[in-house]
């Protein structure tokens, strides 16, 4: 080799170098693959430095080229540990919020889990309590919808009835309940699930 050709590699590595770091200014906001490609740049720059170095020694250049190609060696060593630091912890941030995620969707199934249970539970204790007032099938089901909170209008096309029949029946549901109005209708039943004294 001649004593040229080292100082093109000097200029090579170093070029690739400044390269990789102007492409990584920013290294931490960047994914895995983007931190992966300056982690190989580093490598390859290394495996070549250290393949230069050998060669050099082998045909005598001088001990200053040596010497930087030594340092550059150890500037894309610095580097490609880096990056390795960098894709790692960003791994494990990853491997962190995949295991909240699965945490999260665990919570959020059993909670529609109790949700239906507990909503199941509800039905079946106004259906109860909705039947001790003496109410018809037909009763109840307004009643339901009432609770709900569908307007008369809607029940009566759901129901396929008019407005004034949907309307009296109603009314009669109240007057067996002993109560005034479709608020108080709703409060009899949800009003404890809303109440700001309890805990």
């Amino acid at each position: 080799m001649t004593s040229e050709a080292p100082g093109k590699w000097q200029v090579s590595h170093a070029e690739l170098s400044s390269r990789v770091l102007a492409d990584t200014r920013r290294p931490t906001k960047h994914g895995q693959g983007q931190l992966l490609l300056p982690l190989i740049l580093f490598v390859i720059v290394l495996l070549l430095l250290i393949l230069d170095i050998a060669d050099d020694l082998t045909v005598g250049v001088s001990q200053m080229h040596i010497v930087v190609e030594s340092l550059l060696s150890v500037a894309a060593a610095i580097g490609a540990v880096y990056f390795y630091c960098l894709l790692r912890a960003l791994r494990e941030e990853n491997k962190e919020i995949r295991q909240s995620l699965s945490r999260a969707r665990s919570e959020a199934m059993h909670w529609r889990e109790r949700e239906r249970e507990v909503l199941s539970n509800l039905r079946s204790s106004i259906g109860t309590q909705l039947r001790d007032w003496g109410l018809s099938p037909k009763q109840m089901e307004i009643a339901f919808l009432l609770l709900n909170g569908s307007r008369l209008k809607e029940i009566a096309e759901l129901k396929g009835s008019t407005f004034k029949s949907v309307k009296q029946q109603a009314h009669i549901i109240y007057r067996k309940a002993g109560l005034e109005s479709r608020s108080e209708l709703s409060a009899f039943f949800l009003g404890g699930l809303i109440d700001p004294f309890q805990p």
